[in-house]
């Protein structure tokens, strides 16, 4: 198989329904110029198995134990070939068929080498609803991340050689995406929903410890000074309170409520 366009990166530890999820999601892209790499922690819930029963020419899979999230996306960005990476965690979807080729025809009628392309989100509450939540500017690194993750294709020449730096428990992707724009690196808001994910992530259950990393890193990366850092240390902690005691007022400040997949675009 020639150089794809996309990677995208699975990384899963004993999640067999969320792979099924995602595995799904991946299949049904319209766009077919993508390799899906699965990295297991080596789970025991009949992930194995599953995998071995997918048939796709551009699916590759590894499992073995591992030291955490972080360390698994980095065995990612080692075997990733393709232009551009996306991490698509299990139990992540694509939000709509098109999605890859919708990035692929704007990223060819654009013709530039972007080193960040991104878009919207809708996070999925435990009802199923589907809320939108619109990627802000890129200049909103310097308070925190201006989208999920999943909706953040890197190019894969722009990162070569970075890794995710795993003694930050939460916030390592926030570290990536600050030292590449840090860097210089240019960024690509595409306009449209990218990804599907479960509001009750890790980075939710593990707010403070997410705070406290996202400060260390504006002061390190970002070079913020101790008035704007803490500046930001009080919005966290008042968006921390509305989202535990006024959750539904947060979610009407944040998300647009009710869009369907289509709609959003």
């Amino acid at each position: 198989m020639s150089q794809p366009r996309f990677s995208i990166v699975t990384i899963t530890l004993n999640d067999h329904a969320g792979l099924v999820q995602t595995h799904a999601s991946v299949a049904a892209q319209t766009c077919t110029d993508f390799e899906w790499l699965v990295i297991d922690g080596g789970s025991a819930d009949g992930t194995i198995e599953y995998l071995q029963q997918i048939h796709h020419p551009n699916r590759k899979w590894i499992s073995e134990t591992d030291n955490g999230l972080y360390y698994a996306m980095n065995k990612g960005l080692e075997q990733a070939t393709g232009q551009y990476i996306i991490f698509m965690n299990s139990g992540d979807r694509f939000a709509g068929q098109d999605v890859l080729a919708c990035i692929d025809a704007l990223l060819a009628k654009d013709g530039q080498a972007w080193d960040l392309v991104f878009g919207d989100a809708y996070e999925e509450d435990a009802d199923g609803k589907l809320l939108f939540k619109r990627a802000r500017s890129v200049e909103w690194i310097r308070y925190g991340m201006f989208t999920h993750h999943q909706a953040m294709l890197y190019a894969r020449r722009a990162i070569a050689g970075m890794r995710y730096d795993c003694r930050f428990a939460v916030a390592a992707d926030y570290h990536f995406t600050c030292r590449l724009l840090a860097g210089g690196g240019s960024a690509l808001h595409l306009g449209f929903p990218i990804s599907i994910n479960q509001r009750t992530g890790w980075s939710e259950k593990k707010a403070d410890t997410g705070r406290r990393e996202n400060l260390a890193i504006q002061k390190a990366v970002l070079r913020l000074g101790l008035a704007r850092r803490a500046a930001n240390y009080a919005a966290f902690l008042g968006s921390a309170l509305m989202r535990t005691y006024l959750r539904s007022l947060y979610d009407r400040i944040r998300f647009r409520l009710n869009i369907p997949l289509n709609d959003a675009r």
